[in-house]
């Protein structure tokens, strides 16, 4: 999964993607708030609807009835499971368990499948009768036209021998019969329900769902499931090498994923990423992959979060090699990924500290512990793109303990070289308050800035470099009539850059990228 990393050298800026650290704000409490509340999970502009990992809800499970939970009391895998209990029916579905990153699951001429998971039972009914005594784990595999390709759900039934099972415990279609789909890549759908009848009592919880071989040394590839370990909050789902066929997680898993409240930069929740110290070698990638969000070609957006990591055991060798942290752009044509095909168009690596990023300010510090930081970059969206991904990620060779929090896909309007503004003055009292990406863009060294007003109103129009602090303040809480405005930026005492305008009025807030380049 590497790409090309990102090289940044000072001034230059890619017309198609363009990415600049805006770094950690140093500018007065009354200007960060103005430019600094861009850059949170919870921003209105935020593409993102759980940057901040606050969302208490598995991603892409559904719950019904009120023994539905999404638990920490209980994980095979850290550190959440979906847990059934309580009177009543109750079930756990994933309505689509064939997303993004994979078109389907492969049918005749590709290997034999298995399907299970992993289940703890406490307290439950034992001998049950029928199913409504019964709690189950069903999956249904359907072509693109939602016919049912087994003629059925097929349906593992949980351990009921005994009340409680006392550790995890493995269940299998093996039982059963290998599975094989009809047509090349017949499953273009599926849908996982972990379900409790509505006479079962007790308690049961399902962890590592599972889509493998049903021999591994066959040939080809068994497909994949969407957040088969359940610890991904809602939108966001996980990838590391072998993720969705089980195995002998956790003993070979080389890293951990999962929501957490040990710590955060806001709020109560962040995600976490650690090695698994039952394996001394984490020789492969770990990636938290976002929601795909909408953007629209050549209009900027900003793409910003927060890291810390702990008890790195080599920090002088953070930055060399694979030993890194960064965040993987992924462009789509699509929105929908599964079904749709998978759609990616290109893409970008941005590394936090290696040789070829050491523009990049900060760089990852080479220290075991680190405080939290915030990194942000400035992206044009290429030819073709209708939408972005953003993914958190340990690439091959970084150990310790990572945190990341108010992850945010912000759109900022305008066009990487737009000058389409043109001055209207008949055109009367504008309807809605808009900020005019500037003209010419990039400039050297005059821009006009040209801004929309509906009604009078005290305004502030502020200029910040990339590393957040403020070079210029244009307008300073002066009143402004209704009507369009423009306001003309000398940027000739300012090195060549990309730099941030933010207008603030009584009631709207906007910020617009611009190039400065001498």
């Amino acid at each position: 999964m590497d790409r090309k990393r990102l090289i940044v050298r000072s001034g230059v800026v890619a017309v198609v993607t363009a990415f600049i650290w805006l770094g950690v704000w140093t500018v007065p409490t009354s200007a960060q708030e103005s430019l600094a509340d861009l850059l949170t999970a919870d921003a209105p502009m935020n593409l993102l609807s759980n940057g901040g990992f606050e969302v208490m809800k598995p991603a892409y499970w559904e719950a019904t009835g009120a023994g539905a939970a999404w638990t920490r009391e209980q994980s095979r895998t850290p550190s959440w499971s979906l847990k059934l209990s309580g009177a009543g029916e109750a079930h756990w579905q994933q309505p689509e368990a064939v997303r993004n990153w994979v078109p389907g699951i492969p049918g005749s001429g590709n290997p034999e499948l298995e399907v299970g998971g992993w289940v703890w039972t406490d307290g439950v009914n034992t001998a049950p009768a029928s199913d409504a005594e019964k709690f189950q784990l069903v999956f249904e595999f359907f072509d693109g036209a939602g016919v049912d390709l087994l003629g059925g759900p097929l349906v593992l039934d949980v351990p009921q021998d005994q009340a409680s099972s006392g550790g995890w415990v493995e269940i299998s279609s093996a039982s059963l019969g290998a599975i094989t789909l009809p047509g090349e890549q017949a499953a273009k759908s599926a849908k996982i329900t972990f379900r409790k009848g509505a006479s079962a009592t007790g308690t049961a919880y399902l962890d590592d769902v599972y889509l493998r071989k049903a021999d591994p040394a066959a040939d080809g590839w068994s497909g994949g499931w969407f957040n088969p370990n359940a610890d991904a909050g809602d939108t966001w789902y996980y990838w590391w090498a072998d993720f969705d066929v089980g195995g002998d997680w956790p003993a070979s898993q080389k890293h951990f994923q999962h929501v957490t409240d040990a710590d955060a930069h806001s709020g109560s929740y962040s995600l976490k990423i650690e090695q698994n110290p039952l394996v001394a070698d984490p020789s492969f990638e770990t990636v938290a992959v976002s929601e795909r969000v909408a953007v629209t070609q050549g209009e900027p957006v900003l793409l910003s979060f927060w890291v810390r990591h702990e008890g790195h055991p080599s920090p002088n060798d953070i930055g060399t090699g694979q030993n890194n942290l960064g965040l993987t752009i992924l462009w789509y044509n699509n929105l929908q990924g599964g079904a749709a095909g998978w759609g990616e168009i290109g893409g970008v690596d941005i590394v936090l500290n290696e040789e070829g990023n050491q523009h990049l300010i900060p760089l990852l510090k080479r220290e075991t512990t680190t405080g939290w930081t915030q990194y942000a970059f400035i992206a044009y969206p290429p030819v073709d793109a209708v939408g972005v991904e953003a993914r958190p990620r340990y690439w091959h060779q970084f150990a310790g303990i990572t945190y990341w929090d108010d992850v945010a896909i912000i759109p900022l309007g305008g066009s990487a070289l737009g000058t389409d503004i043109t001055e209207d003055p008949g055109a009367g009292v504008p309807s809605t308050f808009v900020l005019h990406q500037n003209y010419p863009n990039p400039f050297n060294p005059v821009t006009n800035i040209v801004f929309d007003l509906p009604e009078s109103s005290a305004v502030s129009l502020t200029v910040y470099n990339i590393l957040g602090q403020r070079v210029a303040t244009l307008v300073d809480d002066q009143v402004l009539s209704a009507g369009r405005q423009t306001v003309t930026f000398d940027a000739g005492n300012l090195p060549s850059g990309v730099y941030l305008y933010t207008l603030v009025t009584d009631r709207d807030k906007e910020a617009k990228a611009m190039v400065l380049m001498k």
